[in-house]
């Protein structure tokens, strides 16, 4: 049977990733109009974190002498970093949901599941977005970037006393897959745009949420 039900954030509960990644463009518009050193960090560093792709950014602009020299790397991965958050929380309070979000989620939390967020951002932001979306009382808890998916699984199964195996982990992206194998939980890919997706063929895929509870109830039986 399925006790915990897990989702990633950005790609999976909002339609997010568009915004993410732009974001990084417009921290740096001022001095990098062409976008190159930005592209550039996005392709040679993908998984890295906000606060790495940050310092990575501002390591390119002072290579290239586009900042000014009135702070240093550190000061400048600081202030792009913290410049990224706030665009993107911002944005992504009133972005759209991912299709079939709501409905789902409002069915799943009339069923005896325990529901929680195990995302790529830091938690604080997190936090602060599934409140500003009045989603904070529908997950029991919320795991952010400062450690892997893997480990955060691993805690939401000692937290719930749920088996791996019982434990079912939504997500987009392939570390959302590879914290599923790497932690023993089950995975579903949900993929609204499949091409766009790094996620291998194996997984079990869904392109609209309202289809995740139906496929609970095939894979672990009519009783969740």
């Amino acid at each position: 049977m399925v006790k915990c039900v897990v989702f990633d954030f950005d790609g999976t509960l909002v339609d997010s990733n568009s915004i993410k990644r732009e974001a990084f463009f417009e921290i740096a518009q001022p001095w990098d109009p062409s976008r190159s050193i930005v592209d550039d960090v996005l392709v040679r560093w993908p998984e890295a974190n906000r606060y790495e792709k940050a310092r990575r950014i501002a390591e390119g602009l002072i290579h290239q002498g586009l900042l000014p020299t009135d702070a240093s790397i550190e000061d400048w991965s600081t202030r792009l970093a913290e410049d990224y958050t706030a665009r993107c929380e911002t944005a992504i309070a009133r972005c759209p949901v991912m299709p079939g979000a709501d409905e789902m989620l409002t069915e799943l939390s009339g069923m005896e599941l325990q529901l929680f967020v195990n995302s790529a951002t830091p938690l604080k932001p997190l936090q602060r977005l599934l409140s500003l979306r009045n989603w904070d009382n529908i997950f029991q808890a919320a795991y952010g970037a400062e450690d892997p998916k893997a480990d955060n699984l691993i805690q939401i199964a000692r937290q719930t006393g749920a088996t791996p195996g019982e434990i079912v982990h939504v997500g987009d992206q392939l570390d959302d897959q590879r914290g599923a194998k790497q932690s023993g939980c089950r995975f579903i890919a949900m993929l609204a745009d499949r091409a766009a997706s790094s996620i291998t063929d194996e997984a079990l895929f869904i392109e609209d949420l309202r289809q995740l509870p139906p496929l609970l109830k095939r894979i672990f039986g009519e009783a969740l």
